[in-house]
């Protein structure tokens, strides 16, 4: 058995690759722990290949690798098994358990030395993790990796098997322990206390250094427990731990080349391990946050001459004590204002009160800045000789040390010339809306009569419908036209029959005042009037009123073949809308009704179904 295990070694290994990466590629997929947030092709491509690359360069460089030398160490008889004639079964275990520690010793040392640890962030840049996480080595880290590997195996004398037995080991848990896969969890609380799991080796990948700093243990999980470097669970819990290295979480260190030249990148520290220290966490992290802010209030205070000289060229800065007097100004508040620094000192800031805000504008603003808070916003000021300006103004309180405000300052931006832009800007839109306004209404009135015309009766007849149709209630459509009015007007003439016209039509919209009725002037002499929810009997009603009030005009009409004054003929049709309704279908119901009204003698009502 152990022969055919020499022999076959490779072909062993790259079947239970395959059946492990297969396994857990299928696990994850069905069963995942944790949503993924990159794209998973990607990140495949990406560490499939660091890992294909690093086989290569192992290969080329280190032709016999790890069997060979563990073949040549039991030749020559090196390393401690050797030394002290252990039996070869006891041989096997004890160095398959002092390699898997030596791995725990290897892992630390990439976290400890700087330049070890450029080439291992490249494993934890990962920002997600799953089995293929396990596979993501830079070339340069599994080339040391081997040489600490080399080294052991020839110091322990271990037994080929033994090497054998431990890079298959060592290839799958890699791939198992950084597995998205979810297991049941007091079966992993079990499974944890003899190997690494998925749940126990994710603290590991933490973008929280001090998680980072834990859980070295490759196999074995006993030998963060025993050199105190276990942490059992992260901060943020498992689904919401964030995965990664804060200074690698741009797209292009993502790629097959960013991950080939990350260790080469300058300017990036990784995290010491030495900041490690479960007990004092917090604490480390507030030493950390002071010293970078001091470092900032010493970067702002070697600034903040040239920041005083700029404001001072570009802002009216004023200083007063808590009862706003003022004890301050610069240059620029005085060009500004017009008065000068004997005028300003000890006045208040009504001198250049404009009146332009209310006694409670600046009852807030004082409010607000005596309870210890910034205050913002526009102020319109009056220069000494009555000009408005506006300011975009900020008034900061300054405590002492008995946080008891001791004065003020203001900073403020003249924003005068904007503010004329702002009401010009005002004024034309108020000017272009009132003209839209006033052609919109143009193009909805008919000139003539002033009552609606033909366009805004189409638009609100196909409203009407749509609307009627859903409440499911009547519409009614009325069509009339003045009765032989080609006569009228060859008897009076045109302008008097545009008379004839402006005065039908108030005539027929006085008739209809419900808050929704449309006139509409149709075309010519004839006249539409859309009516909603009115039933058949009251349509029929309305329209005879409609023609009484016409002829009660008594416009002398004595060319007409119906009366000697003017009447009209009218058509009604009334109907609940569905979907089939139409405008078109609509108004050839009424024109009917008008034919059938103008065939019985005109000057009379008619109804069409």
């Amino acid at each position: 058995m152990i022969d055919l295990i020499y022999k076959y070694e490779t072909i062993f290994r790259l079947l239970l690759f395959v059946s492990t990466f297969s396994f857990l590629a299928f696990w994850e997929l069905r069963i995942p722990k944790r949503t993924l947030t990159q794209i998973k092709y990607k990140r495949w491509l990406s560490n499939i290949a660091l890992v294909v690359c690093s086989t290569i360069g192992v290969r080329l460089l280190l032709p016999a690798a790890l069997i060979g030398v563990a073949y040549y160490a039991e030749q020559v008889q090196w390393g401690f098994a050797h030394y002290f004639e252990l039996p070869f079964w006891f041989s096997v275990v004890f160095s398959l358990i002092l390699l898997d520690l030596a791995i725990y010793f290897q892992h630390a040392m990439f976290h400890v030395l700087p330049v070890m640890w450029r080439f291992h962030r490249v494993h934890h840049s990962d920002l997600d993790f799953d089995f293929t996480t396990g596979l993501r080595f830079h070339p340069g880290e599994v080339l040391i990796s081997l040489l600490i590997k080399i080294t052991t195996i020839v110091a322990l004398g271990a037994p080929v098997l033994a090497v054998i037995l431990f890079e298959i080991a060592l290839n799958l848990m890699a791939m198992f322990t950084h597995s998205n896969i979810n297991l049941n969890s007091k079966f992993e609380r079990v499974l944890r206390w003899f190997i690494v799991t998925p749940d126990m080796h994710r603290v590991h990948h933490s973008i929280l250094e001090n998680e980072t700093n834990s859980n070295f243990a490759f196999n074995i999980s006993l030998w963060d427990r025993i050199f105190g470097t276990y942490i059992a669970e992260p901060k943020a819990g498992q689904l919401g731990l964030t995965i990664g290295l804060e200074h690698f979480r741009e797209m292009h260190w993502q790629s097959f080349a960013g991950l080939i030249f990350m260790p080469f990148t300058t300017g990036i520290k990784g995290y010491a391990i030495n900041y490690r220290d479960t007990r004092n966490e917090d604490e480390l992290a507030l030493a950390r946050a002071l010293a970078l802010q001091n470092q900032e209030k010493a970067k702002l205070a070697s600034e903040l001459v040239g920041y005083v000289d700029a404001i001072d060229q570009h802002a009216l800065v004023s200083v007063t004590d808590p009862e706003g007097r003022i004890i301050q100004v610069n240059n620029k508040f005085q060009q500004i204002s017009g008065y000068s620094l004997k005028e300003l000192l000890g006045q208040n800031h009504s001198i250049i009160n404009s009146g332009t805000h209310t006694k409670q504008f600046f009852s807030e603003m004082w409010t607000t800045i005596s309870n210890g808070k910034i205050w913002h916003g526009e102020v319109c000021n009056r220069s000494k000789n009555g000009t408005l300006y506006w300011v975009n103004s900020t008034i900061v309180p300054i405590k002492n040390l008995d946080d008891k405000i001791e004065r003020y300052i203001s900073v403020r931006i003249d924003i005068t010339e904007r503010k004329r832009r702002e009401a010009e800007i005002e004024k034309a839109y108020l000017d272009l809306a009132r003209a839209n306004n006033e052609l919109e209404q143009l193009s909805r009135i008919d000139g003539l009569t002033n009552i609606a015309n033909r366009r805004y009766f189409d638009e609100t007849l196909s409203e009407e419908i749509k609307k009627l149709q859903r409440q499911k209630l009547p519409l009614t459509l009325l069509f009339c036209d003045i009765d032989c009015f080609k006569s009228y007007n060859d008897t009076y003439g045109h302008l008097a029959g545009d008379v004839c016209l402006t005065q039908v039509a108030e005539s027929i919209s006085s008739t209809f005042i419900r808050v929704g009725d449309l006139t509409a002037r149709y075309g010519g002499e004839e006249f539409a009037v859309i009516l909603i929810n009115v039933d058949k009997e009251a349509a029929l009603l309305l329209a005879e009123r409609m023609r009484m009030n016409v002829q009660n005009l008594n416009l002398v009409h004595k060319s007409s073949i119906v009366t000697p004054v003017v009447t009209i003929s009218v058509g009604v049709t009334t109907l609940i809308p569905n979907k089939d309704t139409t405008s078109s279908g609509l108004i050839e119901c009424a024109d009917k009704a008008l034919y059938m009204a103008k065939e019985k003698g005109r000057n009379n009502v008619q109804y069409f179904e």
